[in-house]
């Protein structure tokens, strides 16, 4: 007597390689770039580079909720606190001031599996199996620049992105408050 196996039985391993693989795709990146002459030991006080301190480029159509920038400010003023920076009201007494750019744009990702899928153990016409997915998703990214108050030059430079998914556009805090550490990780840098 032959058992019928059910095809759902391997729906739930298939199901989870399929969440694996989107939770890999939805995985931050973060990185920082700094002037290399600066000695970063000597900072311990900073302030916003205005009292609007998102900078967006003259032909950026991206809106930035204000709710965003209140955010993504509480965020920093965390982090350099858990750093050990001071905040300071009067920018000419600061030793360094931030900025930060928010930007998104729409991606597309094409997979495109092999065109010919040969058995070559028959004798029989090859069986072809041409498969493309093609994806679209948005990519958001935040970027923090910190700028020596005496020099008034740019010293450091970090930025993150990741694919802005539903939660992100439902409630953008915790990947805001996610990003603004992975950036701020190596700052000051050693």
């Amino acid at each position: 007597m032959h058992r019928k196996i059910s095809p759902l039985r391997f729906a739930a391993p298939a199901a989870a390689a399929v969440c694996a693989l989107n939770a890999a795709c939805v995985s931050m990146q973060a990185d920082s770039d700094y002037y290399r002459d600066v000695d970063f030991s000597g900072y311990e006080t900073y302030a916003w580079i205005s009292d609007m301190p998102l900078i967006q480029s003259a032909g950026n159509s991206v809106e930035v909720s204000p709710l965003t920038v209140r955010r993504i400010r509480e965020s920093v003023e965390r982090e350099m606190a858990e750093k050990g920076f001071d905040l300071v009201a009067e920018r000419e007494s600061a030793d360094f001031v931030v900025s930060f750019t928010v930007g998104a744009r729409d991606m597309i990702q094409v997979n495109d599996y092999p065109v010919y899928y040969r058995r070559p153990w028959r004798w029989v016409t090859p069986y072809y199996w041409p498969r493309v997915d093609v994806y679209m998703y948005t990519e958001g990214m935040l970027a923090i620049d910190v700028f020596d108050n005496v020099q008034r030059e740019p010293v450091w430079h970090g930025w993150a992105k990741k694919r802005v998914t539903s939660a992100d556009r439902t409630d953008p805090a915790p990947a805001i408050d996610v990003a603004v550490a992975a950036i701020l990780e190596d700052f000051p840098p050693e």
